[in-house]
């Protein structure tokens, strides 16, 4: 018996196997108290990258607890839309040894409050939004895919559709009025090798500030694509 149980201890030794005793533990159990503390601290990551935003956890359904092997354990959360807002399920990947051993899903509800910009008054389209017309108001932005945070950002654009009253502004309804206007008289500059010629044109389109638009040439009536860079001037680039 002695002699067996030499020679397992010498097969042990040479293939590096540790022997493992009975009940000794060899996986790690992630609960429900867990899973709480790893989305809290997600959160609180999210909330420092909206530092104007207040996020709520106001529902959460964890998945069963589930086991993964001793190890070096981290955790990645991932929602469903970037960036958390208005994510209705979050995706929690466990790595063991920088091996992926879990994918669960956690499906939540958030709230996000901020003081974003509203419409003070019904808002027609093409409306030019000055300070008057705009307020400030705390309310939930998490189904906003881009509420203005700043009324700067705001005062001075116009508004591409009709907005009700007290609707939320979002970046994708409003936009600067264009410098130059299709019909409107504008100077063409053409620069080369250090000199600066202009003509006389007519805008055939709208045109903000960057943009290229088509131009005629009232001297010659050739049309060119010139850019906006201010009000009644553009600009041929060679």
């Amino acid at each position: 018996m002695r002699h067996h149980m030499l020679t397992l201890l010498m097969i042990l030794l040479l293939f590096g196997m540790n022997p493992v005793s009975a009940g000794e533990t060899t996986h790690v159990v992630i609960d429900h108290q867990e899973m709480q503390q790893i989305l809290d601290d997600f959160l609180v990551e999210q909330s420092a990258l909206l530092p104007q935003v207040e996020l709520r956890l106001t529902s959460v359904q964890f998945p069963a607890p589930y086991q993964v092997p001793l190890g070096r354990i981290e955790h990645q959360l991932i929602p469903a839309r970037p960036g958390v807002l208005g994510s209705r399920r979050i995706s929690i990947m466990t790595r063991v040894d920088d091996q992926i051993v879990s994918n669960q899903s956690i499906r939540v509800e958030i709230e996000a409050m901020a003081e974003i910009a509203v419409a003070k008054e019904g808002l027609r389209r093409g409306t030019l939004l000055s300070d008057n017309l705009i307020e400030m108001r705390y309310q939930d932005i998490s189904r906003l895919s881009e509420p203005i945070f700043d009324r700067a950002d705001a005062v001075g654009k116009i508004v591409k559709r009709t907005v009700r009253l007290g609707e939320p502004l979002q970046g994708q309804q409003v936009e600067y009025p264009p410098l130059v206007k299709r019909g409107e008289r504008v100077v063409i500059e053409v620069q080369h090798a250090g000199m600066t010629l202009s003509a006389v044109g007519e805008a055939r389109q709208d045109g903000r500030e960057g943009e290229s638009i088509k131009v005629i040439n009232t001297g010659s009536s050739r049309e060119v694509i010139s850019r906006v860079v201010a009000p009644g001037l553009v600009r041929v680039e060679l």
